[in-house]
Formats: structure tokens, C-alpha cells, sequence
């Protein structure tokens, strides 16, 4: 009875289980590719069952999502760092934070880049910018609501400037041009707040 007891005070916590099964997945992904990687793999790794990865996850497509979106929501959180309730927007800043969290955290190009089934990348690609452009467009909304940007339809707006700044990061970073980074941030704040009708955080 002692020992069971025991048992059960070392046990780890559901969250913990699930987290350790996260960041043994993302190794393993960014190191061979998803492709190269079996669920057994991933359990070996995060030091669980294998069972337990299909229990919280699914599939290991499903768990390749959920890591794009945990990325996702970084690339989120960095980009409106500095972004204040009732304040109008730094759109340099945000997009200057983009860039540097891309830089210092790695690419999900890279995460992908040894995949040979499409499937994995939409499943990755589609939860990655879910969950970003949901972030821009609450954001935008307020926005033209306060009267500082220009755009009835907030959502599809959210859209197309994601798409820009992710087209802007692929050609900095995936194409090697990190020595002109600040020219595209330059050039993607410009061309938000041109198509925004934006005047900046100071008019």
C-alpha cells in the first residue's frame, strides 16, 4: 500500500505529461523532419507511452498543429508586446517584434522543411495563422471602431496584412536576405497603415 501510494504522489500532472510530449516533438520535427518521425519516437523522447500521445493529440499530424499554433500564439504575443488599451498602435513596433521573435525562435518553414505529405503542412500552416489573424482582426476591429484605421471588413484586412508580413518574412529569412531586415520592416509598416489609411501612433 506504501508503495502505491508513492506511486501516485510521483505521477505527473496531465498538463505536465502533455507539454513534455510538446517540446519532444518539436525537437525532434526541427531535427529530422516530420516525415522522419514516429509517435514511438516522440514517446521515447518526452519519456511517456505512446498511447498517451494519440490520447492528447490524435495523430502526430494533429500534434504538428498544435505545436504551429503554440508558435502561433508567440509570434502573437510578441507582436502586440508593446500595444496599450486605449492607445493607438505602434505599427512599426509590431512589426518589428514579428521579425525579431521569427528570428530568434526559429521558422515554421524549418519545422516543415524535410516533410514530403502536403497534409502535414496545411494542418500546420492553417492552425499557425489561425490563430495569428484572429489576433489581428479583434485588434483591428477596435481599431476602426476608435476611428484610427480604415476597413469595414476587419477579418478579410487581418488577412491580406498577414499575408504580407509572413510573404515578407519567407524572403527575409528563408531566402537569405536577414542583412536587409530592417527594409522590410520598413516596407511592410508602410504598406499597412497606406492600405489602413493609418497616420501612426503620434497623429
Amino acid at each position: 500500500m506504501a508503495t502505491r501510494r508513492r506511486s501516485r504522489r510521483t505521477r505527473q500532472p496531465p498538463d505536465d505529461r502533455k507539454a513534455r510530449i510538446l517540446e519532444a516533438a518539436k525537437a525532434l520535427f526541427a531535427e529530422h523532419g516530420t516525415g522522419e518521425v514516429t509517435t514511438a519516437a516522440i514517446a521515447r523522447q518526452a519519456g511517456v507511452s505512446e498511447g498517451l500521445i494519440f490520447h492528447h493529440f490524435g495523430s502526430k499530424r494533429n500534434l504538428l498543429a498544435e505545436i504551429a499554433a503554440s508558435y502561433g500564439h508567440g509570434v502573437a504575443t510578441a507582436m502586440f508586446s508593446e500595444i496599450h488599451p486605449g492607445k493607438r498602435p505602434d505599427v512599426h513596433a509590431m512589426v518589428r517584434h514579428t521579425f525579431d521573435y521569427v528570428a530568434e525562435h526559429g521558422k515554421m518553414h524549418d519545422l516543415l522543411a524535410m516533410s514530403a505529405d502536403p497534409a502535414d503542412w496545411n494542418a500546420a500552416l492553417h492552425a499557425n495563422r489561425g490563430v495569428i489573424i484572429a489576433a489581428l482582426s479583434q485588434a483591428f476591429s477596435q481599431w476602426a471602431e476608435a476611428g484610427w484605421i480604415e476597413t469595414e471588413r476587419p477579418d478579410i484586412a487581418a488577412a491580406l496584412m498577414f499575408g504580407l508580413v509572413e510573404s515578407a518574412l519567407t524572403d527575409c529569412f528563408v531566402r537569405g536576405h536577414e542583412e536587409r531586415l530592417d527594409d522590410y520592416v520598413d516596407e511592410c509598416v508602410a504598406c499597412i497603415e497606406g492600405a489602413l489609411g493609418y497616420e501612426g501612433p503620434d497623429a
